[in-house]
């Protein structure tokens, strides 16, 4: 177990876009492993795709909040489980907004692999940033953030406005670097760079 001063020191380096995929793609197999991902693929609307990432972003955030407040030195066993239940929440949440990308895609003639530079664009420098001793420490202000952006991409999605895949990438960036973060925390190994 890792205390939350040296996760952050751990991140606060240039990230690639093949690091970034790395854990993207450790993301979406994780989710898929989580049996409350099991029937995402009968769920054919990016709206409705959307909307079951709500309750796993909510959840993030709340694990998120809670971590960054309990004592460094006491309840290691409950920041355990909070800390792999922001892994499995942020990997669920990035699964399905992956998902309802590709749905949207479909809809507007793109591919939800073509955006993923950008999502990697906008998790990079958060990763990058992200500093502990703020007033409002960086991943519990990304958590927070996240959350937004998830919920602006469901009324522009309900809207059919054509930036709702811009709200998307952007959600599912922070929810990346959230991703990166909590694996960092429960990981306290030099493999989260590779």
């Amino acid at each position: 177990m890792s205390d939350l001063t040296a996760a952050y020191d751990r991140l606060a380096h240039g990230w690639t876009h093949e690091q970034l995929a790395t854990h993207y793609s450790d993301a979406k197999r994780r989710a898929e492993q989580l049996p409350e991902c099991d029937h995402d693929h009968l769920i054919r609307r990016p709206i409705a795709m959307l909307a079951s990432a709500v309750p796993a972003c909510a959840s993030l955030s709340v694990a998120i909040h809670v971590i960054h407040v309990l004592p460094a030195t006491g309840a290691l066993a409950l920041r355990d489980q909070l800390l792999c239940s922001a892994e499995n929440n942020s990997a669920a949440g990035l699964y399905r907004c992956h998902a309802a990308l590709e749905l949207d895609g479909q809809a507007h003639d793109y591919t939800a692999d073509e955006r993923l530079p950008a999502v990697y664009d906008i998790a990079a420098p958060l990763l990058e940033a992200a500093r502990l001793n703020r007033e409002l420490p960086s991943f519990v202000e990304q958590a927070q953030e996240a959350v937004r952006w998830l919920s602006s991409a469901i009324i522009n999605l309900d809207e059919d406005s054509p930036d709702a895949a811009a709200a998307l990438v952007d959600g599912i960036g922070r929810m990346l670097a959230l991703h990166v973060f909590a694996k960092a925390a429960r990981e306290p190994t030099d493999e989260l760079s590779a």
